[in-house]
């Protein structure tokens, strides 16, 4: 739990690392688009519903689950 809680603790100090999970997590989408797009684009319209739906019923996100 205690590597958990450092990790947290860094990147909510630490832009540069925000910044580069953001770049890794680009780089692996393109990488699993340019070998097979259909499951991403899948995963994408299954979230677009859900968030669809979720402000339909009058669902507000939850702000503990703000990341920055």
């Amino acid at each position: 739990m205690e590597r958990i809680e450092l990790m947290l603790r860094l990147v909510e100090r630490e832009p540069l690392v925000r910044w580069c999970a953001a770049g890794t997590l680009a780089l692996v989408w393109l990488t699993a688009a340019w070998l097979s797009p259909f499951p991403l684009v899948a995963a994408m319209l299954l979230v677009g519903t859900v968030a669809v739906v979720r402000r339909h019923r009058g669902v507000e996100p939850d702000d503990e689950a703000d990341l920055f």
